[in-house]
């Protein structure tokens, strides 16, 4: 894409290259979060109230998100990230001066819980709009390699600042990310003249009429399914920290080089996605990315999580934006702002519900076996998804396999 110099693919390449940034300062912000619970350890908190703490976050966005589309769609891509950039650096704010103030703290994590809900749906569903079916593939590959660069940058920075006594410097993070976030998003090129409400023709909808239509369609909730399984494996990976201390390790060993690798792959690699059927890639994706976190668990040492990290990150790499553009493929153009809205609160639900059970888990068996269950669970049920998508297709009638009821 970005050898093609004439004057369209100059544009998409300025779309890619600032929604790449947008990704990585919204990630970011909640990448360095989930370090959170050795920052609240470190300053007296509990376990159990970090996690709240820490969870808090994602039950707030996950609350929001499905009722997101119509925003977009009522105030503009540019007024809502106008809005959430503001709040969100008030409330990065609030959480570094709150302390050991538990309410105050808890009430900034939910408002930049709900504004990172505002960047997030804005971000994809212009994406999802900006870009062709044939183009997303690649599109989305490079666009998600800004929001897999935090891995390899700020959460080995603030990992490094936490196990060196430098708590105070860690939770400014949030708040340069924060900043960052409100600098870039509002200055995507095409923001202004992209208005969903007149490019469909209609007005607003009720929400879950939306979300209610895009059911309706057997690919899009096989697609779902899928991208269920790999927030899970997201989330259970971020949240790796508990486990790998159980063996003195730290967790930016697998994390770091998981996401150099993806990075890479979504760099060079992502016109693989526009070449085969995505359908056909999301199981093996998810088989082999729930595998290694298992074989995490199993006498890990500094080169065995480097080594389990390099090949998870062939999965991340190409996972998430395969997943996101199984999403988007699944559904109409009229209705992509209610799947991308009800996708993005299963991945909220996952990393609002991942770190409570796996707290709860750990309280009964331990962070090892807690993670091994998690781990195991999200397997089986990637083997159930390969064959509901070998049945679907066995059965898939003389028309489209996407979109047909």
């Amino acid at each position: 894409m970005f050898r093609d110099s004439s004057p369209e693919n100059r544009a998409k390449n300025l779309k890619i290259l600032f929604l790449a940034l947008s990704f990585y300062f919204v990630f970011a912000v909640s990448n360095v979060s989930y370090l959170l619970p050795l920052y609240y350890a470190d300053i007296g908190y509990d376990a159990k109230t970090a996690g709240w703490l820490v969870s808090v976050f994602y039950l707030a966005s996950v609350t929001s998100r499905l009722f997101l589309a119509n925003a977009v769609t009522s105030f503009g891509f540019r007024n809502i990230f106008l809005v959430a950039g503001v709040l969100s650096v008030v409330s990065s704010v609030g959480i570094a001066v709150s302390g050991l103030a538990f309410w105050p703290a808890l009430l900034f994590r939910v408002t930049l819980g709900v504004c990172a809900a505002l960047f997030q749906i804005g971000l994809a569903t212009y994406q999802a709009v900006a870009f062709k079916e044939n183009e997303r593939g690649n599109a989305f590959s490079l666009i998600m390699a800004g929001g897999l660069a935090p891995m390899m940058t700020a959460v080995p920075l603030a990992d490094w600042l936490l196990h060196h006594g430098f708590s105070k410097l860690y939770i400014l993070l949030p708040l340069a990310l924060s900043v960052g976030a409100a600098c870039i998003t509002p200055a995507i090129p095409g923001l202004k003249e992209t208005k969903l409400a007149s490019i469909n023709g209609q007005k607003s909808v009720n929400p879950l009429l939306g979300v209610a239509a895009c059911w309706r369609l057997p690919f899009f909730r096989l697609a779902l399914f899928s991208m269920l399984l790999f927030t899970m494996i997201d989330a259970t990976c971020a949240f790796m920290s508990p486990m790998t201390n159980s063996f003195g390790l730290m967790a930016s060993y697998f994390l770091s080089f998981n996401a150099i690798v993806g990075v890479c792959i979504r760099l060079f690699f992502g016109k693989l996605l526009d070449r085969f059927p995505r359908w056909l890639l999301s199981t093996p994706i998810l088989l082999l990315m729930s595998a290694l976190l298992f074989l995490a668990t199993i006498s890990p040492t500094e080169k065995r999580l480097i080594i389990l990290g390099l090949c998870f990150g062939v999965g991340m790499g190409f996972g998430f934006p395969l997943n996101l553009a199984l999403v988007s493929d699944a559904v109409t153009y009229e209705l992509q702002p209610y799947a991308v809205a009800v996708s993005w609160f299963v991945m909220g639900l996952n990393f609002a519900l991942i770190p409570m059970l796996m707290g709860w888990l750990s309280n009964l068996t331990g962070p090892v076996v807690a993670f091994r269950c998690i781990s195991g669970f999200i397997f089986i049920g990637s083997v159930f998804l390969g064959f509901l998508w070998f049945r679907r297709w066995k059965a898939r009638k003389n028309g489209d396999f996407l979109l047909s009821e």
